[in-house]
């Protein structure tokens, strides 16, 4: 078994349907998430456990933690650098199984490690086409529109708002960001949440800033998309909002 703590340190930093992790393992018992994962350990090998088995990964090499699979990382206090995306944005620009858990090759994993605290995502590693919102004039009035909503506008709001039927806000979503709308305005709620807490705002101020229902809410989501909770696992770690994320 992993050896455990309660908490982790360090920081988490959440871009538009992106999330970093700089710090220092903590607790964390099996649990699968939304995102997309990949962890590498700084100084010594990083011990992944899933499907009743603990593989060891080689420090500086990436773990590949794919969206919905049941792991747990240690062992407890180790340095780590993990990268979240959502998976309908970014494609990993390697041929690696998105089903079960693999090791990054080490080209993969040095370009990685190119990414350093500025809080930029390597969407150019990661991604194989990122859309230019520039070149898409439906998608510009989009994010002009989402930048100054407010936090938990949905997207029956956002259609009318832009005066365009579902499906045509389904079309405009995916061709601007690559994802449905619904994974855009989650991302933003997060980002306000995070917001809040990087500015020493409460658990529930946190949520409310966010949009969310409430703290439980937050918390649901924070889960879905990184299996930990904000009062929890994230609890000792620093949380930041990207330069590049929408305005809250």
């Amino acid at each position: 078994m992993l050896t455990r703590t309660e908490r982790w340190s360090g920081s988490l930093t959440i871009g538009d349907g992106w999330a970093s992790l700089e710090g220092v393992t903590g607790g964390n018992a099996l649990h699968a998430h939304l995102a997309h994962q990949m962890t590498a350990a700084i100084d010594c090998s990083l011990e992944v456990e899933c499907a009743g088995k603990v593989h060891l990964v080689p420090s500086g090499l990436y773990a590949i933690i794919p969206s919905g699979l049941a792991h747990s990382i240690g062992p407890s206090g180790t340095r780590i650098r993990s990268f979240y995306f959502d998976l309908a944005r970014f494609e990993v620009a390697t041929k690696v199984s998105t089903r079960s858990f693999e090791i990054a090759d080490p080209h993969l994993s040095a370009a990685l490690d190119v990414y350093d605290d500025t809080g930029v995502f390597p969407g150019e590693i990661l991604s194989q086409s990122i859309p230019d919102r520039r070149r898409n004039l439906p998608g510009h009035a989009l994010v002009e529109l989402l930048e100054s909503a407010a936090p938990a506008v949905t997207p029956r709001w956002v259609a009318q708002s832009l005066g365009v039927s579902s499906s045509r806000l389904r079309q405009i979503s995916h061709s601007t960001f690559g994802v449905p709308i619904s994974h855009v305005l989650q991302w933003r709620q997060l980002q306000c949440a995070a917001r809040a807490l990087s500015e020493s705002a409460s658990l529930a101020d946190a949520a409310d800033a966010g949009g969310f229902s409430d703290q439980a809410h937050f918390t649901r989501r924070m889960r879905r998309w990184f299996g930990v909770a904000p009062g929890a696992g994230l609890s000792g770690l620093d949380i930041r909002v990207s330069s590049s994320a929408f305005g809250c």
